[in-house]
């Protein structure tokens, strides 16, 4: 129901305000809850019907998001469009506290990004034994006699007989295999990791047509931004596909021997995230771009000695 509520308001407030606020953000959150129980917040975006919007990664504390859930609907007269963000978070902290302003990311069709706040609002925690004039606890009651079998030593005599046959059995295996003669196999060195990076890169921009006219715009997308991932970690020491693009962007502006702005990357990996999580369409053209730009990055940042194969340059 508040979802529609928070829809009905923000059309309302975009006929009365015409063409002069062409995008804007609104939060609506419950004035109070319990402790523990989750709130439902709903973030409302009145965009163009061009634009893309996305809540990007962000603290709420100190609430935690439990879920989140999109909806989007275009206006009558398919001017506009409306994104509705349904988030469920949860706090564990008494007392009234200042939820938001939420921050929103707004993609333009010329692949501009903006970035937009909400508005604040006061969510008090309430105890649930506030209105308790004197809570006590339940009074003890009386013991009751169980009687069950215990088969505690026999558990763990036989932990012990598994222990002795285990390390038995282990002597027995490590003496079998330092006196067998067996060469150990020479591991290849892994290829550096713009080899790698550029290798999948290519196939990807390979499969780029037949990804997108298949529908498969959002995995491939996914793709290249894990590979992206991959690589700045691989080459600047970090979990780069564990990470999030705050957290990359962290690590590659402490990195050496970076050559690009941080930033480059961090936009480059918000315009992926913007596709994933907002699941924005990606015309033949912007893809085209987006892997041109992958490509680009990993050339700008591989080591200045080496070519693109790995050799000397």
């Amino acid at each position: 129901m508040n979802r529609f509520v928070a829809i009905l308001i923000a059309s309302l407030l975009w006929t009365a305000s015409g063409s002069g606020q062409e995008r804007t953000v609104t939060l609506d959150a419950p004035p109070e809850t319990n402790l523990g129980d989750p709130i439902d917040v709903i973030v409302t975006v009145t965009v163009a019907a061009s634009d893309e919007a996305a809540v990007p990664e962000q603290s709420f504390g100190p609430f935690e998001i439990v879920a989140k859930k999109l909806t989007v609907v275009p206006s009558p007269d398919g001017a506009r469009k409306t994104f509705t963000f349904e988030l469920q978070l949860l706090c564990f902290d008494l007392g009234a506290h200042e939820l938001g302003p939420i921050h929103v990311r707004i993609t333009t069709a010329t692949g501009e990004l903006l970035d937009l706040t909400s508005n604040t609002s006061s969510v008090e925690v309430r105890s649930v034994l506030g209105n308790e004039p004197d809570p006590q606890l339940k009074p003890p009651t009386d013991p009751v006699v169980v009687e069950q079998d215990d088969y505690r030593l026999l558990i763990a005599l036989g932990a012990l007989i598994a222990l002795a046959l285990g390390a038995l059995l282990a002597w027995l295996a490590m003496r079998w295999w330092r006196r067998r003669e067996r060469p150990e196999p020479t591991r290849p060195a892994p290829p550096p990791p713009w080899v790698t990076a550029l290798a999948e890169l290519q196939a990807l921009e390979r499969g780029r047509l037949a990804a997108i006219s298949e529908g498969r715009t959002e995995q491939w997308v996914d793709a290249v931004s894990d590979s992206i991932r991959a690589y700045l970690g691989r080459r600047f020491g970090f979990h780069g596909l564990e990470s999030t693009t705050d957290e990359i962007a962290q690590e590659l502006r402490s990195a050496q021997s970076l050559t690009i702005e941080p930033q480059d990357a961090v936009e480059f990996l918000g315009q992926c995230d913007l596709v994933k999580f907002a699941k924005a369409s990606l015309a033949d053209a912007a893809s085209c771009s987006l892997i041109e730009e992958a490509l680009g990055l990993v050339d700008r940042t591989r080591p200045s000695a080496v070519s693109p194969n790995g050799g000397p340059s």
